[in-house]
């Protein structure tokens, strides 16, 4: 973004952004609402279900690393420049 814009983002929104940009915008925007939706709800109903049946006891370890995953990409974002961050959440 900062390449192809030649700075930061000044305004709200994707005005004035060109056409790939916007696509790219869109899709990553829909991986992070997927992201939240699967550790909001999915991972849960995944642990529960998990811990229940005893021949699934076996993937919660690895439930345990997406979790940990996730929170450490989460932390990993928040080193963005500044305007991108206030960019991002407006």
């Amino acid at each position: 973004m900062h390449q192809v814009l030649g700075g930061w983002p000044t305004s709200i929104g994707e005005r004035g952004f060109p056409a790939p940009l916007i696509l790219h915008a869109k899709i990553d925007m829909y991986f992070c609402v997927a992201l939240i939706w699967s550790i909001v709800f999915v991972l849960p109903i995944a642990v529960i279900v998990c811990a229940v049946v005893s021949r699934w006891r076996r993937f919660l370890p690895y439930l345990g690393v997406y979790l940990v995953s996730c929170v450490i990409a989460a932390g990993l974002m928040q080193l963005a420049p500044a305007p991108f961050l206030s960019w991002w959440w407006d």
